[in-house]
């Protein structure tokens, strides 16, 4: 069964009308007013005066949000300061009673509720003059006006406590910025929709996408969400936060306790001992980086309409993304070294200066196979859905992929089996070193034709970005010493995306494409293809025929 019959349901079909029905259905007791057709959630808010019915005051006046912008913002702060509380906790008792850990997290968090409390109270909204003004602060009062001219379109979206008390969160966002220009964190729908309403601008969000978009939606089911996480690419950096960890603890147990405690549970010699606690941390990093990606990923969901992408995930706190398609600058598909063997992939798309994923990268699908790539780029990304002619590295640069790659690895085995005397990992490394090296030559390929272009190279993960010419920032055409001596050179490409943009390299090319590529980004485009190609990419119908054709 193909991946666009598993996931996405259509209007029309049975998985889509009960969606639909399940986001619209609401409790008998709830009465739509005249002027509101869309709003359908019922009214919990009176009882308060900061957010009352539509009608008992106008949104002119200065309004307060709802009082669970208290604890919004109490859990906003602690998940941004989850690793130095997690370091307070372990490394904070200094030698003392654990009372002093637990004495200060109380402290801290009191300290939140009380900042929290002072922040719902000293911040006020109202729509004036065709303006959304937001004030704030305590010993500094801040004014943010934000003109209906400036607002390319408003967000709705809502977290765990928001659902509970029937709000939502409302994100202004405007064209170029990197983050929300103005977000209001516990309001009524009704709020939110006069807000749209006083401003005449749309409100966009997953919900209202999946309601009435022909496009089909796209969902990862619990098994697949389990497979993503557990492959997921993250595990580097969950390794690097287990070993900080592990480095400071020695500030609460001594090294000479440590190694004690652990022998005489582990037992066995010293070398077995630094073995099992490898094994340990390895482990430790990759449940860190399962359950890392679990919550990140957890009820995702892409859909589209003619214009926009958008995503919505997140366990506790569901996050939604707005994507609009004129700020995509390239597509990359990143096939990683545990997802390869079995065809899977993930695939990123590199955006510029919109929403909360303004100017980065951001994933629009955690796991996918390779084989239903071609229907998901032909549903959500049909201008990347391209066959492009390519060419690969020439056999005299074969030697040099086998270079760059043995000797720094040899290098660092050498270091570690002399420190360790571990010297039978030299030739494992070289082993592996070689292997990499070889793989790295054969995936590597680069092409275009007409308005598009393609490049697929290997770090550890293979990477295949897909770009438009209008959409390049810019293009290097590079050749050190070495290269010029077998006649190579380097293709370079950078999009827009972050602070400096994202770069996509392919080494070791014949130095005859050189003046295809420039000629193809050059202002008249003279170049309609390479003269000579060595296959057609991306090929995602098939990974066997994939590998095949490019070996």
């Amino acid at each position: 069964m193909s991946f666009a019959a598993r996931y996405p349901s259509t209007p029309g079909s049975p998985g889509k009308i009960c969606e639909e029905a399940a986001m619209t259905e609401h409790p008998a007791s709830s009465e739509k007013t005249p002027d509101d057709p869309r709003d359908n959630t019922p009214n919990r808010s009176q009882g308060y005066s900061g957010n009352s019915p539509r009608g008992s005051l106008p949104i002119s006046r200065p309004r307060r949000q709802h009082p669970v912008a208290t604890l919004t913002f109490v859990f906003r702060t602690l998940r941004e300061l989850i690793i130095p509380i997690i370091l307070i906790f372990f490394l904070g008792q200094g030698g003392q009673s654990p009372l002093f850990t637990w004495w200060g997290i109380s402290l801290m968090l009191s300290v939140l509720l009380v900042t929290g409390i002072v922040n719902w109270l000293r911040f006020t909204w109202r729509v004036e003059d065709d303006e959304l003004r937001i004030e704030q602060g305590l010993l500094v009062r801040k004014k943010r006006y934000v003109p209906r001219d400036r607002i390319q379109a408003i967000d709705i979206s809502s977290g765990p406590l928001q659902r509970m008390f029937g709000l939502v969160r409302l994100n202004v966002l405007t064209a170029g910025g990197s983050s929300p220009e103005a977000q209001i964190s516990a309001i009524t729908r009704s709020d939110a929709d006069a807000i749209q309403e006083a401003l005449q601008v749309e409100v966009r969000g997953p919900e209202i996408a999946e309601q009435e978009s022909s496009y089909p939606v796209y969902r990862i089911s619990r098994k697949r969400l389990l497979l993503a996480a557990s492959t997921a690419g993250s595990f580097g950096i969950a390794l690097s936060i287990v070993g900080t960890i592990m480095a400071q603890i020695n500030q609460v147990i001594s090294e000479e306790q440590m190694l004690d405690f652990l022998e005489s549970w582990i037992g066995g010699t010293t070398a077995e001992f630094w073995i099992i606690f490898v094994v340990l941390a390895v482990l430790a990093a990759w449940l860190l980086s399962l359950f890392g990606t679990l919550l990140r990923f957890s009820g995702f969901s892409l859909s589209r309409n003619g214009r926009e992408l958008y995503i919505r995930r997140g366990l506790f706190e569901k996050k939604q993304i707005t994507i609009p398609y004129h700020r995509i600058q390239a597509v990359r598909v990143v096939e990683g070294i545990l997802r390869q063997p079995f065809g899977f992939a993930m695939v990123y798309v590199e955006n510029a200066g919109f929403g909360d994923e303004g100017g980065k990268t951001t994933v629009v699908f955690p796991l996918i196979r390779k084989r239903e790539l071609r229907q998901f780029l032909s549903d959500m990304l049909p201008e990347y859905d391209v066959a492009l002619p390519g060419v690969r590295p020439p056999g005299r640069a074969f030697l040099r992929y086998q270079i760059r790659t043995v000797v720094p690895a040899l290098v660092a085995a050498s270091l570690v089996a002399w420190y360790f005397a571990f010297y039978w990992l030299i030739p494992v490394i070289f082993i592996a070193a070689g292997l990499i090296g070889y793989i790295r030559y054969r995936d590597a390929a680069a092409g275009f034709e007409d308005k598009n272009g393609f490049m697929r190279f290997r770090r550890l993960a293979r990477t295949t970005v897909v770009f438009q010419r209008r959409r390049m920032q810019s293009l290097s055409v590079l050749a050190n010493w070495f290269q010029r001596r077998k006649q190579l050179c380097s293709v370079l490409v950078v999009v827009a995306s972050g602070k400096s943009g994202a770069e996509f390299q392919v080494d070791h090319l014949d130095e005859s494409v050189r003046n295809e590529w420039l000629g193809w980004y050059g202002a008249a485009g003279t170049v309609a293809r390479p003269e000579s190609t060595a296959g057609t990419w991306p090929d995602w119908q098939n990974v066997e025929l994939s590998i095949t054709a490019d070996s």
